[in-house]
């Protein structure tokens, strides 16, 4: 039997990898400077009304807010604003309550606990302030309007997320196509 000498497979070379790293960084760039420039703070939200059920939760909730607002603000504004958003308060839809001999803790929805969030807001150009505020954000309908499906019937957050696209395409802009 002939043995047949297997040849090694070749490797990319660190540096090709470290250029394609660059490469792609230097595109994530790119894309980031053409958005509109937002500026999210939550102020005290563990004293808001309702962010979450516990710490942990209230902190994923808040990091997929803002991470929804970001893009908004990419969509809506010209690459030119900032947008300083300051959230003062916040209400999830529904209510947490314990289910269940287990009492496993389960949000439930009704018409009575509806969404809301309160905020301050300044966008500006150049320097220049061209609106501000302070509202409450509040959609009193949120199971009346159907079943979120611009969101998906799962998407996290997805009556509040409903709640903010209506704040920005009647306080900024409908989307840029």
């Amino acid at each position: 039997m002939k043995r047949v000498a297997a040849s090694p497979v070749p490797r990319p070379s660190l540096s090709l990898f470290v250029s394609g790293l660059l490469l792609a960084v230097g595109f994530a760039g790119m894309t980031v400077a053409h958005a509109a420039e937002l500026e999210l703070r939550f102020t005290q939200p563990e004293r808001f009304v309702d962010a979450g059920d516990g710490p942990l939760e209230r902190e994923r909730n808040l990091a997929e807010l803002e991470s929804y607002m970001r893009g908004q603000a990419a969509q809506r504004l010209p690459a030119s604003q900032k947008l300083s958003v300051e959230v003062l308060d916040l209400n999830l839809a529904g209510d947490v309550r314990p289910v269940g001999r287990s009492m496993d803790r389960l949000r439930v929805l009704s018409q009575v606990d509806w969404p809301s969030m309160e905020l301050r807001f300044v966008l500006s150009e150049g320097g220049k302030t061209l609106r501000e505020g302070k509202q409450r954000l509040v959609d009193m309908n949120f199971l009346g309007r159907g079943s979120a499906i611009e969101h998906g019937g799962t998407e996290p957050l997805r009556y509040e997320k409903r709640m903010l696209d209506d704040w920005f395409e009647k306080e900024f802009a409908p989307l840029k196509r």
